[in-house]
């Protein structure tokens, strides 16, 4: 594990204390890997927390997940077999038959069944370099909740509304987001953000300049007209960078500005230490910079 991923491993930790694996994937389409990552981003309560690699070499992950039903699939599958260090190896397929056998996971459930599989190969001890009193401990922490209720952490995740008219950065950035840290929703529009601050809490709001109808300037403005108690920090979004611009965002009123393409250490940095700020003293998951 290199430095970066060693970092963002112990700011998770002070965040979420659960056990957390990285989960490459093998032969999916784009399709399947969004859906994934949905999957596994909504994983709060379960007794372990996945996320996908950001990379598939040696240390990078976990768990692989490997598509059998592509030409490459069983030869991948076969090969990080055979390696010490490649992480458990978890089939993604059709194949349910007594000739045959089955895959670990049968595409027709992937999505009801993808985080009880990697659950049991865990619990199984099946995950190389897992210490099994601690997949115990979360076990027995499940167990305990299917009689009190959910285990939850008494410090959620920070959470962020995102505001872009793009499909693709709002789901680019929700998958950044999650890398450092952060839970998010995203948005399309002015007009449904407010609805969505209206009806929950963010502890701060991503938004982009540039968008139809009402620009992110003056959903800033009228979100700095709210009561400073109850008022979420603004981070402003804009493809531009002239002087006149980063004005144009102080006068309405933004905590930040960041010019696109923000660099990840760039938005990282600039969200979390306005998170702090906003809590005023430090508890558990904002002590650390992620």
């Amino acid at each position: 594990m290199g430095i970066r991923q060693s970092s963002l491993a112990q700011a998770r930790a002070a965040i979420d204390p659960r056990p957390l694996f990285r989960v490459a994937v093998f032969g999916f389409t784009d399709r399947l890997q969004r859906l994934a990552e949905i999957v596994l981003r909504h994983t709060r309560h379960n007794r372990y927390q996945y996320v996908l690699a950001e990379h598939r070499g040696f240390g990078d992950f976990e768990i692989a997940l490997i598509d059998m039903t592509v030409r490459e699939g069983p030869l991948i599958a076969s090969t990080l077999g055979r390696l010490p260090r490649s992480g458990a190896v978890v089939k993604v397929g059709r194949r349910d038959d007594d000739l045959r056998g089955r895959d670990d996971l049968l595409k027709s459930a992937f999505t009801m069944h993808l985080v009880g599989t990697l659950n049991r190969f865990v619990d199984e001890n099946r995950v190389p370099g897992i210490d099994p009193g601690q997949a115990r401990s979360a076990l027995e922490r499940t167990a305990g909740a299917a009689l009190h209720g959910p285990v939850v952490s008494k410090k959620e995740r920070p959470r962020v509304l995102i505001v872009d008219d793009s499909a693709a950065i709002r789901s680019s950035l929700a998958m950044t987001l999650q890398r450092i840290g952060l839970d998010s929703l995203a948005v399309a529009s002015a007009p449904a953000a407010r609805e969505a601050l209206r009806s929950e809490a963010f502890d701060l709001v991503l938004v982009d300049v540039a968008m139809p109808g009402e620009d992110g300037l003056r959903l800033a403005r009228s979100i700095k007209r709210w009561p400073r108690s109850s008022r979420p920090p603004v981070v402003i979004l804009s493809g531009r960078s002239a002087p006149l611009d980063l004005v144009r965002g102080a006068l309405a009123g933004c905590d930040g500005y960041l010019v696109k393409p923000v660099m990840l250490p760039s938005l990282r940095d600039t969200l979390w230490r306005l998170l702090r700020k906003k809590a005023g003293t430090s508890p558990a998951g904002l002590e650390l910079n992620p």
